[in-house]
């Protein structure tokens, strides 16, 4: 965690966390994947979410896959500059390549874009930072915050990766893995950052029903003891999910379980914004509880 002070504020954000618990996801729905695709995309992910190049022993460790085929995918990915090997160390790290696609996604297909002014409107709401964050085959990131405007300031940082298994929009995204990509997060070491964070697989399997029955997810306590973030998932098309919207702020004022009005607004929010991307899961499953907003 980052402190920031100034005359009229002072910010504290979270620091992007990278935990033992990422693990390779498989596709949720559709035809079979093909093993070359997997272990292609298993390797980019790594190489993203460690943010340093990495060799092919750590690389092989980490994806669970033997050192010969991990390196005969390396060289091929080299080849097309999807990677980069050091001359020195002989570490990979992600090509220049993939800015350019990185690029052209972004221009197709912009979440941040289109939430914009779903945050504000979280903001002013709430009075604590709005958070969004998009869902990256078995980990969330976050992507863009709009910032409460009170004295003390809790946020976090577009560019985190919450722990999957200990945070809300970590839990989010897992509860709407298959089955296979679940259970290889939860077969990991899952680190324990406070007493309150879920470390149990049972427990956090059990959680994971509730979340696709409620529809949002909180985590008091689970990362900073005091700090609470409670988000609610965004979905395309056939309930796909691609990300969630919420709250960050002191366990005080993003209680749990959380109050109706919070709820409400978050809801309410997510529940558009998947409206706009053509899925309707939240009329369809909430809106006879009476727990989405209208209007």
């Amino acid at each position: 965690m980052q402190y920031r002070t100034s005359t009229s504020l002072r910010k504290i954000t979270l620091a992007s966390t990278r935990t033992s618990d990422t693990a390779p996801a498989a596709e949720p729905t559709g035809p079979a994947l093909l093993e070359s695709v997997g272990i292609v995309f298993r390797l980019l992910d790594e190489l993203t979410l460690a943010r340093r190049p990495l060799g092919v022993t750590e690389l092989a460790q980490i994806v669970d896959e033997p050192k010969p085929r991990v390196y005969r995918h390396l060289a091929s990915m080299k080849q097309v500059g999807a990677v980069e090997q050091d001359p020195l160390t002989e570490k990979y790290r992600l090509g220049a390549k993939l800015v350019l696609f990185g690029t052209a996604a972004a221009e197709q297909f912009d979440l941040r874009a289109l939430a914009d002014p779903y945050l504000t409107r979280l903001r002013d709401v709430t009075g604590q930072t709005a958070v969004l964050s998009v869902a990256t085959h078995d980990s969330a990131l976050v992507v863009a915050t709009a910032e409460s405007t009170r004295g003390v300031v809790i946020s976090v940082k577009p560019g985190n990766r919450p722990a999957t298994h200990c945070s809300a929009q970590g839990r989010l995204v897992l509860a709407y893995l298959d089955e296979a990509a679940q259970q290889r997060v939860l077969r990991r070491k899952l680190q324990q950052f406070t007493d309150r964070s879920m470390t149990d697989p049972a427990e956090i399997q059990a959680r994971l029903a509730l979340i696709r029955e409620r529809l949002y997810e909180d985590a008091d306590g689970e990362v900073i003891d005091g700090i609470n973030l409670l988000a609610a998932p965004i979905f395309r098309g056939r309930d796909v999910l691609v990300g969630s919207i919420g709250v960050i702020g002191p366990s005080r004022d993003v209680p749990s379980p959380p109050t109706a009005d919070l709820l409400g607004a978050i809801q309410s929010s997510a529940a558009e914004l998947s409206a706009r991307l053509n899925c309707n899961i939240y009329e369809r499953l909430l809106s006879n509880a009476g727990l989405v907003e209208k209007g």
